[in-house]
């Protein structure tokens, strides 16, 4: 009857997060949604809402902190590649620099880290983080002229789940729970000849304009299981997730403590995924596979509805995801996410975890019109 009354509060609180968001807040700008990069949810084609694998599924789906195995993460490494990379690392390594303006034009390249910072703890009900998160991108923005953004970030979290009482609670069990995060985060974005990229110094980029921004987000989470075989997740992201950006002529104005010359407010656009797990026993049957799980889900079911000019392609929305565990040591994974398909492995040692995933991701709002193809790789330290 208590987890009951908690239960009905919590829906009462996020609905009239859910009215505010749509009625009140008013909004210069949409942000992207508070993330971190993950090679194990990348190789599975997505973030699925019914994972629930320790620490590195805390953003996941809060409801799964009540399941998930008490982990906890001392500090990971884990950096992201996007676009040509390795061509473009060819070439000043080669010092063919003459071949750069063209490959350049339409490009579209990233490095993202997280870490070393990523301290927190998952199990009990519980789940807290906090992470540090860089990331860089360059991107083609007209002839022989290329876009740079260029940021880092601080990332807080923390939730809560308990467990709903229900019939046969051997064979039935439902989870709920909810999760609160916010970001500090400086970002510098500019326009630069292609052929003066390359030549940008840090006193250059002290006299670009800088963003300041702060947010808040709530996520609130539902988690089924029928005799831990099937599973199913529902997952409301972003429930009330304003922003506030300050922005200053250069960095320098920021460290000064100067006035910023505008202020906008923004928020992240609400998104509803749904998505399902089938997890046979095996560990009892197959000596060699210790567990398999099969993920399909569907990302952001209504944006099509409360976000027309954001919305993409159904199949862009889709992610389906197999996992091997081979002698609880070993996972092969493989994916499908916004049309392209993914993969990875990882090993597990224990107090050291080592995760790789390539996989494609799409900037258009159409099935392979721009596809990217993506390299992670992470090393995690829990415990």
């Amino acid at each position: 009857m208590k987890n009951s009354k908690y239960l009905a509060l919590s829906l009462i609180i996020c609905f009239s997060l859910f009215i505010i968001h749509y009625s009140i807040f008013a909004v210069d700008i949409y942000e992207t949604p508070i993330s971190i990069i993950s090679p194990t949810a990348s190789a599975l084609g997505g973030p699925h809402v019914t994972m629930n694998n320790g620490f590195s599924s805390l953003m996941n789906n809060p409801a799964g902190f009540y399941t998930a195995e008490p982990e906890f993460s001392i500090g990971e490494i884990t950096l992201g590649l996007k676009g040509p990379v390795f061509d473009i690392a060819n070439l000043i390594i080669t010092n063919d620099m003459a071949s750069l303006p063209a490959m350049l034009q339409g490009i579209y390249v990233g490095l993202d880290m997280l870490g070393p910072l990523s301290f927190g703890y998952v199990g009990d009900g519980l789940g807290f983080g906090i992470y540090s998160n860089s990331y860089s991108t360059i991107s083609s923005s007209g002839p022989l002229t290329v876009k740079a953004d260029i940021g880092s970030e601080v990332i807080l979290t923390g939730g809560y789940a308990m467990r709903i009482p229900l019939p046969l609670p051997d064979i039935n069990q439902l989870d709920v729970g909810m999760l609160l995060k916010g970001t500090f985060k400086g970002e510098l974005s500019f326009e630069e000849s292609a052929l003066n990229i390359m030549n940008v110094s840090l006193a250059t980029l002290k006299s670009k304009p800088f963003d300041f921004i702060t947010g808040i987000g709530v996520d609130l989470g539902f988690r089924y299981s029928y005799k831990d075989m099937i599973t199913f997740g529902l997952v409301g992201r972003d429930l009330y997730s304003p922003t506030l950006h300050n922005v200053y002529d250069d960095f320098n104005d920021f460290t000064s403590g100067a006035i910023p010359k505008e202020e906008l407010n923004g928020i992240v656009p609400f998104a509803l995924d749904f998505g399902m797990m089938y997890s046979p026993d095996l560990e009892s049957k197959n000596l060699f596979v210790s567990d398999v799980k099969v993920y399909l889900d569907y990302y952001d079911i209504l944006d099509f509805w409360l976000y027309p000019e954001l919305a993409t392609n159904p199949i862009l929305h889709i992610g389906l995801g197999v996992e091997v565990s081979m002698l609880s040591i070993l996972d092969v994974r493989a994916g499908f996410n916004e049309g392209l398909l993914a993969a990875g492995l990882g090993l597990d040692l224990y107090y050291f975890k080592l995760n790789l995933a390539m996989f494609g991701s799409e900037l258009s709002t159409e099935p392979g019109l721009q596809p990217v193809y993506n390299l992670q790789l992470g090393f995690e330290f829990r415990i």
